[in-house]
């Protein structure tokens, strides 16, 4: 008899780890987390402007270090493009999360080899690696309104081979 318990069982056991997965409504995280990665993945990892178009609300915006620099999903497709120029292998991964009513706060590193034109300089052919955190604000529809995003963008400048120079003091 127990030998035939542990048949069965195994073969429950074999059996359930052989089918295929099956997608899940429940993944471990939240609504506003699965929205935030769907986000990262379709506009910045795959360029999927239709289904970017779909996260975000009518009012979005997005600040970099404090200074709006996108509003609506339109400008949005045409600064990650800028992005995606300038760094055609770039990927952007979400390594952290933490979360708070109606605000998702996401750490994130962005990798990329500078290929193209970033904004007023020329291609360096180098690798840089940053970190950030971004801070998205969600509505009532599970829409994105808002993202505040924070790196250091010197730091990207400097690993791409630029430099700061200091003004000169008299």
């Amino acid at each position: 008899m127990k030998r035939v318990t542990l048949q069965l069982m195994l073969i429950l056991t074999l059996q359930l780890a052989c089918e295929s997965p099956k997608k899940s409504s429940f993944s471990g995280r939240s609504p506003g987390q699965e929205l935030v990665l769907k986000y990262v993945d379709s506009g910045w990892n795959s360029s999927d402007i239709p289904v970017l178009r779909e996260l975000l609300s009518d009012e979005y915006v997005r600040n970099l270090n404090g200074i709006q620099v996108v509003k609506g999903s339109v400008e949005l497709e045409a600064y990650i493009q800028n992005y995606r120029r300038a760094f055609p292998d770039l990927t952007v991964t979400v390594d952290r999360w933490m979360e708070s009513g109606d605000k998702v706060v996401a750490e994130w590193t962005f990798e990329g080899t500078n290929a193209g034109e970033f904004g007023e300089y020329v291609p360096t052919g180098k690798k840089a690696r940053v970190s950030g955190v971004s801070i998205f604000l969600l509505n009532g529809d599970n829409k994105i309104d808002r993202e505040d995003t924070y790196y250091n963008e010197l730091y990207l400048l400097q690993q791409l081979g630029f430099s700061l120079i200091p003004p000169k003091l008299e």
